[in-house]
């Protein structure tokens, strides 16, 4: 059995950190409690964790879409809001996303709390049993997943994944992630390839479904007025326990494999897409992010951003420009929207403004504007149930990391030495450029 009370670095004292989770995982299941008279509703959220592979990826995604569509109990979507609607209008939803080399299949439902009902229902109870009829005992037709249920939901995952390939802006992001990992898991689409998806079956749905509800690592969350025993009990109660080695991963940073290296790719596009992939030092974890934090929102998190004043205002290069840190993974991630024949333009002024973090040129008031946008922002996550869920699931796997009231006072102790400190470990790893057939053959990088 492993208990833990999850807080932020540096150990808060029992009941200091009004955004703690506590709780413990034991037989393969962590069920972890945020207890909080904030909000008049309760929100929960079950967790399986799935390794993201080339093979399963499209399967996988396909599982919570087939999950939504109904329950052995509740066979239909039209059964199912029924049941939403007597638990008080309760919201359920369904989904999968990607967490470093790791997919999240997840089931989510905001019910009201019962003290707010007449006659205070246990809507608690109800909630983590509604969860676990849709998840785990879904609607089989002879014992597989309804073939028009999964031919209906392949094409609607199949118009997700041509969303993207159409969205030149995330297509490039994509491209850079494949490009950095190679082959690497943390490259793959959380949604895998329109290919992957014309060939699932029903058989196969079913197949992968089995594979990861009977023997995937369950995390369960609950926030609101709630009693973390009685939360424990409820769902261990309901759920069955998973195989000995369901274990929680724990997601490895990335170690960069290039240095400056240039991929120049051509397609019918309007405008270039110039995405920069670095490695960086500190993660989610490690006492230095939040200097890593404000190292990338002063390059470009903000309109007050070096990129945004730079390389948009001054020099007119790019539509858009911005900087984004994964702290799971230990990345950067730089994006500009340029005119193709800006290319070596915008890098020589991209590459300029991180030499000038890096030599300490950061001037007080971007320091302060950085704080201050990071502090609304971390603020509004403090009032969402599902941000904070999100955040403690990405502690769990990076075994550590900041709450947010934790994160708003680190950052406040952020110097600009932090900041340079941090710079040297900021490498770029891998240039992509997107642009138009016929205008990649010269593209060069300029001289670091």
């Amino acid at each position: 059995m492993i208990r833990k009370e999850v807080r932020g670095l540096g150990q808060a004292k029992p009941n200091q950190d009004p955004n703690a989770f506590v709780g413990r995982t034991e037989d393969g299941i962590g069920v972890y409690t945020h207890a909080t008279e904030r909000f008049k509703t309760i929100s929960l959220h079950a967790v399986w964790i799935a390794p993201l592979t080339e093979a399963t990826a499209s399967v996988t995604a396909l599982v919570p879409s087939v999950l939504r569509r109904g329950s052995r109990r509740w066979p239909d979507w039209r059964s199912m809001e029924m049941r939403l609607d007597e638990l008080y209008g309760a919201a359920f939803r369904a989904g999968v996303e990607k967490v470093g080399d790791q997919q999240m299949l997840s089931g989510h439902l905001d019910i009201p709390d019962g003290r707010f009902l007449p006659g205070h229902p246990d809507t608690l109870s109800a909630g983590i049993e509604f969860l676990n009829h849709v998840m785990a005992d879904p609607h089989l037709v002879g014992g597989t997943f309804s073939a028009d249920a999964v031919a209906q939901e392949k094409e609607t995952l199949t118009r997700r994944i041509q969303g993207v390939i159409n969205d030149k802006a995330q297509f490039a992001t994509l491209r850079l992630m494949q490009v950095m990992a190679e082959g690497r898991p943390f490259g793959l689409s959380r949604l895998g390839t329109v290919e992957e998806v014309a060939a699932i079956t029903p058989e196969a749905v079913t197949e992968r479904y089995r594979e990861v509800s009977r023997k995937a690592p369950l995390l369960f969350f609950g926030v609101g007025a709630l009693d973390e025993a009685a939360l424990d009990k409820a769902v261990r109660q309901t759920w069955q326990p998973r195989p000995a080695d369901a274990r929680i991963p724990v997601i490895e940073a990335v170690q960069g494999l290039h240095q400056r290296k240039l991929v120049t790719e051509e397609q019918e596009v309007n405008q270039g897409k110039l995405n920069l992939g670095y490695t960086v030092g500190p993660r989610l974890a490690d006492r230095d992010y939040p200097a890593l934090m404000m190292y990338a929102g002063v390059l470009g998190g903000f309109s007050h951003s070096k990129l945004f004043v730079n390389v948009r205002e001054r020099a007119s290069l790019a539509y858009y420009a911005y900087a984004r840190v994964d702290g799971v993974l230990g990345l950067m991630h730089v994006g500009a929207g340029i005119e193709f024949k800006d290319f070596e333009a915008a890098m020589r002024i991209i590459e300029e403004q991180g030499a000038d973090m890096a030599a300490g040129h950061i001037t007080e008031q971007e320091m302060d504007y950085t704080r201050r946008g990071y502090v609304n922002s971390l603020k509004t996550t403090e009032d969402a149930p599902g941000s904070l869920m999100s955040i403690q699931l990405q502690r769990l796997l990076m075994e550590g990391g900041l709450l947010p009231a934790d994160l708003i006072a680190a950052l406040e102790r952020v110097t600009v030495a932090d900041i340079v400190r941090v710079a040297q470990t900021v490498s770029l790893d891998t240039v992509y450029f997107l642009t138009a057939k016929g205008e990649g053959h010269d593209v060069r990088l300029p001289l670091s």
